[in-house]
Parts: C-alpha cells; sequence; structure tokens
C-alpha cells in the first residue's frame, strides 16, 4: 500500500445498485475525481485508481460550520480534526470543497487553503491534494494521476508532480489510458481504464519514465496492499448469481503474485459482486459484497476482513443507502470508513468492530486522511 493515514457511496437498493456499481467503477477508471469516490462497490480509492485532478474552482471561504454534524458515542472520545472533503455544485458541475470535523464537537469547517478539488490531506507536507491516497507516494513528496479518456480514446498520458513545487512531469504518453491503483515505495502500479466496466490489468511503472512492465493482463478492479496484488473474477460453481451490470457479477478475491503475475483464490462468496475496498494495517484485504435478497432486487451490503485463503471474517452487514461504502483512512484510532457518493455518515472500525463516529447533513462526505491530533 502507498500508506497507512488514508486512501481507498453507497448506491439505491435493487437491480439498479448492482448496475451502477459497475458503472461506477468504470466512471472512477476513466475520469477525475468527481462526487463519486473510487474504492468500493460505488467508488476506490481505499483503492480506487487516480486520474486527472479535478478541474480548479474558487473555494468556498468560510471558518463558520457549513453542516449539521451529529457525533455519535464512539466520536466523543475522540480528541482530533479529521480531514474530509464533499461536492459543492457550480453551476451544472460538481466540484470538492475541503476542511475538517473537530471532535469531540463535531463542527466542520472549510480550510481556506484547500484548492477546490482537493479529496485528500497530504499530512507530510500539510497540503490539499486533488488525488486519493493510493496515488500519493509514502513520503507524501509526490502523487500521480492519468490524463485521458477511455469511453471516447482520447490521447493518454501519465504525470507525476512533486508535492512542494508543483512541477508536474509526464512520463508516459499514449493510446493506453492509465489509472493509478497504487503509488508504492518501490513505483507505480497503474490499470488499464475501462470504457465500461470494471478496469482489467496491471502494470508497473517507474515514476521516473520508461516503458511500463506487465504483471498481468487478467486481472479485474485490481488493488494493491500486503505485498501482492488483488482483484475480482466470478466462480462458476455459484449456483445463483447475482446482478452485476454490463459485465456481471464478481464473486471471488484472487490474491496475484506480483513478480509472476499468478493467482490463487482467498475468497468466494456465492450470490454476490464484490470489490474490493483496500487493507488493514498489516495488509490483509478488505472485501465489500454485495447479495440480492428479495424478488424486488434488494439486497444486504457486508464487509470481509480477509485473512487467510480459508478465514474471513465479517465486519459489517447492512442493507439500505447509510453503509460503508469505501475505506477512506488508516491511523492509530483505526479504519476509517465513509458513504462515498451518497451520505454523510462516517464510520470507524476498530478490532473488527465497526461504530458509527459522525452523521452530517451532507451528502457526499469523504474522509481525506487519518484524524490529526
Amino acid at each position: 500500500m502507498a500508506g497507512n493515514d488514508g486512501h481507498g457511496g453507497a448506491v439505491p437498493d435493487g437491480v439498479t445498485r448492482a448496475v451502477l456499481l459497475a458503472a461506477i467503477m468504470a466512471l472512477a477508471a476513466c475520469a477525475s475525481p468527481s462526487p463519486v469516490a473510487s474504492t468500493s462497490p460505488s467508488a476506490t480509492t481505499a483503492a480506487s485508481p487516480s486520474t486527472t485532478p479535478a478541474a480548479s474552482a474558487t473555494p468556498v471561504p468560510s471558518a463558520s460550520p457549513v453542516a449539521t454534524v451529529d457525533v455519535a458515542y464512539t466520536g466523543l472520545s475522540l480528541n482530533c480534526r479529521l480531514p474530509v472533503s464533499w461536492p459543492v455544485k457550480s453551476g451544472q458541475t460538481y466540484t470538492y470543497t475541503a476542511g475538517f470535523i473537530s471532535f469531540p464537537t463535531g463542527t466542520l469547517t472549510v480550510d481556506p487553503a484547500a484548492p477546490a478539488g482537493s479529496v485528500f490531506y497530504d499530512r507530510a507536507l500539510s497540503k490539499w491534494l486533488p488525488v486519493y491516497r493510493p496515488a500519493v507516494s509514502p513520503d507524501g513528496k509526490r502523487y500521480a494521476y492519468g490524463e485521458g479518456n477511455a469511453f471516447l480514446g482520447t490521447a493518454a498520458k501519465l504525470h507525476v508532480v512533486d508535492v512542494a513545487t508543483g512541477a508536474d512531469r509526464v512520463i508516459y504518453s499514449g493510446d493506453r489510458v492509465y489509472a493509478v491503483v497504487d503509488f508504492a515505495a518501490d513505483g507505480l502500479y497503474v490499470t488499464a481504464a475501462a470504457p465500461e466496466g470494471r478496469p482489467r490489468g496491471l502494470w508497473w511503472q517507474d515514476p521516473t519514465g520508461g516503458a511500463a512492465t506487465l504483471i498481468s493482463s487478467s486481472i479485474a478492479s485490481p488493488a494493491i496492499g500486503g505485498g501482492a496484488g488483488w482483484g475480482a473474477d466470478f466462480n462458476t460453481a455459484d449456483p445463483s448469481p447475482g446482478p452485476g451490470g454490463i459485465e456481471g457479477p464478481m464473486n471471488r478475491l484472487l490474491r496475484f503474485d506480483l513478480r509472476t503475475g499468478e493467482s490463487s483464490p482467498w475468497f468466494y462468496k456465492p450470490g454476490s459482486n464484490l470489490y474490493v475496498m483496500g487493507f488493514d494495517p498489516v495488509g490483509h484485504p478488505l472485501v465489500s459484497t454485495y447479495v440480492v435478497t428479495d424478488a424486488g432486487g434488494r439486497g444486504t451490503n457486508e464487509i470481509w476482513l480477509v485473512v487467510s485463503p480459508t478465514t474471513a471474517v465479517a465486519i459489517f452487514s447492512g442493507t439500505g443507502v447509510a453503509t460503508p461504502s469505501r475505506l477512506a483512512a488508516l491511523d492509530g484510532h483505526g479504519e476509517w470508513f465513509d458513504g462515498g457518493s451518497q451520505g454523510g455518515t462516517v464510520w470507524l472500525s476498530s478490532a473488527g468492530s465497526m461504530q458509527v463516529v459522525v452523521s452530517a447533513s451532507i451528502d457526499g462526505l469523504l474522509v481525506a486522511g487519518g484524524c490529526i491530533a
């Protein structure tokens, strides 16, 4: 993983949700950060590919509270500032505004120093960035993003930016549109943005330039963690496959060797459509599954901590819109989750227990890093 202070929305019930999952993953892999966050069934962060930074706009200059925030019992025990961002409509488009939720009061304020489009707070350099945590180097000094649109077939580039100076260097130009999976200590891991559906393929790229090295051409929705690559596929033994949008469901987690590209199954959930949300502090994958449970298409969201090929522990189960959709940050308090593109609820998981921390009167609230003491 790129670091441990942050990465990687719930959607309507029913078949519509299953269809929307695949569409959002495609958007996250071939467009700039938008009101749809990318690390989970409806987004990526945790573990979503990062692409072109959002366009600049005028941030909301305010030091006063901008939304009502209700602090749950878990939040009352905190004494820190949680960096967050949320979409604000400007004309016919949205751009992200950033700020902090202060605990234990729950006050949400805009940070006037945050450029519009900020989705991650780089604590190492005290700067707001327009990409999610996986696209930021472990030391916080650089970030990467892809340029181009796989759906439109526009020319592609891959950029690396120096955070301190803002110097932007193009390290790749070509036909394949790359999205950043992870800016790791050993280099960039990128995937091919798909016109529709899940991104496929995993390459290693030297951040200084040169040709990318193919690791796997078959991996779908790749993520990097625990010294391995991870992706989803479909186990044909599933007796009752769930809906999965334009390309069908994927019900199994595969682990990929980063040297050989060979894969092995680690987790299987019949009837589900699953995504890798991110990784716990020791590199175990957290997997989100959605299983349709009735004829109306309604279903259940679950989050599983996969600790071995034979052991997985459920840490969350719920229905409806208010469910965790994105693993957004890791810190000393635990693992922070948000609702992605919908809702304003934030969860904190610690020792396998998932608890609501805050509920805000604002849609699309994203956790933008670990809580700062």
